[in-house]
């Protein structure tokens, strides 16, 4: 409608940070209560990047007091929880820690220095602490350290009647998506929904009414897989078994959904050159520690870029406008090359592809690669030939921009294709392969064609 303003998510979202931060500025505390009574605590875990440290600690203080730090506490960054742990006192910690599934509290502890680990572990009492000292056992990243070791688990001979009865009674289970079904030893033997346990006649035995062939995971899966399981089976929650097939716990649906979010972030930081860990809780020192090395590593190539138009210099001397095509031709490579590596280090991560199908996926990409060639191999030649200040060089020049950007199209594919199939291989995280490496060796293999090219038909 004309005149009308638009007001987006975004836009609310802003505003109320912005009144929170005020409110905190102001020290109006009352009025901040009221809002976080009302607030979901994951949208409360957003307010603290824009806080600063002062107005961090008030915040803290009226969480504790309203007794909502523990919802929070799940959702926040890990520098702002290693704040919160150092200005409390270790007893509220503790106190806030109990209250807490076994699994968040793990993750917690497990990002925090070893001291402070220990004397927090002290100071849980009760299943809680016997429950994390376990999970934190675990390989971190795995399916043992994310798993939550309270579930709901009967015995092969119990009715469907006595099953609803025990299900009445829970109070210390996370979720009940299903009832997994074990045998005297605690092996897995067969899993079935809450559904069919109230559709179905009170005296049947629960191995009459699981689904013997279920999808369980062994405690040191890492995670990635193990999220992959429950996306390709639409699961809610995923058994996890030890060696011996014993049901030890299980991955519910909402730690899945951490773990896709934590992975993606991981990786997205990696392929940008930036290390593992969100930039936005580095100081400045660690920010720029953490982008110097993969930077040298471009800094290094450019520098090879330039020896390779200074062994060319003299053909760039006599034909300056071969200067002209360095930025396009490079530039359309290296977005390539980027593009190419994105989706395998994607189909690598989602295990859409492995080390067996490289050379499918490798000509996959180079005759991609060559189709894009062809194409703007044709325009940019097209360009050439047609643009009045490059006519003195006939039909030479168009050809050679076009071959080259042709050939660099066809390379970009190739190598971008092939790193991060290589680093796979050679067991390195293929998300680091997508930063500099390809960039820079797509670079120096373009101007040296180019030129290549240049020398062959214009000298």
């Amino acid at each position: 409608m004309q005149g009308q303003t638009i007001i987006t998510t975004h836009d609310v979202d802003e505003l109320f940070i912005s009144t929170v931060v005020r409110l905190i500025q102001r020290r109006a505390f009352p009025n901040l209560r009221n809002i976080i009574a009302k607030t979901h605590s994951a949208d409360i875990a957003r307010w603290f990047p824009r806080l600063r440290t002062e107005a961090k600690s008030s915040l803290f203080k009226i969480l504790v007091e309203e007794k909502r730090m523990g919802e929070v506490l799940r959702d926040l960054n890990g520098a702002d929880i290693g704040e919160f742990v150092e200005e409390t006192e270790p007893s509220v910690v503790a106190d806030i820690l109990h209250t807490m599934p076994a699994d968040d509290v793990t993750r917690i502890l497990s990002d925090l220095p070893d001291e402070k680990k220990t004397e927090l572990l002290n100071l849980i009492e009760g299943a809680t602490s016997a429950d994390v000292e376990r999970l934190l056992e675990y390989e971190e990243k795995t399916a043992g350290s994310i798993m939550t070791p309270n579930f709901f688990a009967l015995s092969e001979e119990t009715t469907a009647a006595e099953a609803t009865e025990r299900i009445r009674e829970l109070a210390d289970v996370e979720m009940v998506f299903y009832v997994y079904v074990i045998d005297d030893e605690n092996k897995l033997k067969g899993v079935l929904s809450l559904r069919q346990l109230v559709a179905t006649k009170p005296d049947t035995p629960l191995k009459a009414l699981m689904t013997p062939h279920l999808y369980s995971v062994h405690t040191d899966m890492p995670q990635e897989a193990v999220a992959r399981a429950v996306a390709r089976y639409n699961l809610l929650a995923i058994p996890v078994v030890n060696s011996i097939g014993e049901l030890v716990g299980i991955v519910t649906i909402d730690d899945v959904v951490d773990v896709i979010r934590e992975e993606n972030t991981e990786d997205m930081l990696k392929m940008a050159g930036t290390g593992a860990v969100d930039i936005t809780s580095r100081s400045i020192f660690r920010n720029t520690r953490a982008r110097l090395p993969w930077l040298l590593a471009s800094f290094a190539g450019g520098l090879l870029a330039v020896y390779v138009i200074g062994i060319f210099e003299a053909q760039l001397e006599k034909i300056a406008a071969l200067a002209a095509f360095i930025p396009i031709i490079m530039g359309m490579g290296g977005n390539i090359g980027t593009q190419s590596s994105t989706i395998i280090v994607r189909s690598i991560a989602i295990g859409e592809i492995d080390i067996k199908d490289t050379w499918r996926v490798l000509w996959r990409e180079f005759s991609t690669g060559a189709l894009l060639g062809t194409t703007y191999g044709l325009l940019l030649g097209g360009f050439a030939s047609l643009f009045p200040h490059f006519r003195a060089y006939a039909w030479k020049l168009p050809l050679v921009v076009a071959l080259a950007i042709f050939v660099n199209m066809i390379i970009a594919a190739t190598v971008g294709t092939l790193i991060p199939m290589l680093f796979r291989r050679i067991r390195i995280d293929p998300a680091v392969a997508t930063g500099p490496f390809v960039t820079t060796a797509i670079d120096v293999l373009g101007i040296f064609t180019y030129f290549l090219f240049a020398k062959i038909f214009l000298f």
